[in-house]
């Protein structure tokens, strides 16, 4: 990896950035097209930065010299409105990506790392969905994520953080 990643607390500034890095959060099977840019302003996709910074939400930004390029985030939701990994009032589900250029250098493992770190101090379990097809499974079942239910066609995972515990012992 060129340059030293550093890994800091989400920003107001950093709010168009989490835009960009929920498209590319987006799974796109090999072979299909990629989606449109406008698919971020869809209610369900949307939510997922809205009043970003409310009382729950909390993120992590990957940057190498001076240049984000990656960036994880969670939200609570309430049964009302809620996201596709939705588990329950307590437990924030997570969203993470990373620049394509930047992929596959372990900037995503020690984003998610640092997220799961902060949300461990203050919850006993996390969420996200994931398409079964998507290369980011491995990481997710690697960090402690368990296959708990399917949501539409994407994997509905949930990390326990007392498992995690147990296994560290």
């Amino acid at each position: 990896m060129r340059g030293m990643l550093i890994l800091r607390a989400v920003e107001r500034a950093d709010i168009s950035f989490l835009r960009d890095m929920l498209y590319e959060a987006l799974f796109i099977p090999p072979g299909q097209a990629p989606y449109p840019r406008e698919i971020l302003d869809l209610p369900e996709i949307a939510r997922y930065l809205v009043d970003f910074g409310r009382p729950g939400d909390t993120g992590v930004v990957a940057m190498i010299e001076g240049e984000r390029v990656g960036a994880a985030w969670a939200r609570l939701w309430t049964q009302s409105e809620h996201g596709y990994a939705f588990v329950d009032e307590d437990t924030p589900e997570i969203t993470i990506a990373i620049r394509p250029e930047s992929r596959g250098r372990d900037i995503g493992t020690m984003l998610l790392e640092e997220l799961l770190h902060r949300l461990d101090e203050r919850y006993e379990t996390s969420s996200l969905s994931v398409h079964p097809r998507s290369p980011a499974v491995r990481l997710y079942q690697r960090l402690g994520f368990s296959h708990v239910d399917w949501v539409g066609e994407s994997m509905l995972m949930v990390r326990y953080r007392s498992e995690i515990s147990a296994v560290a012992l």
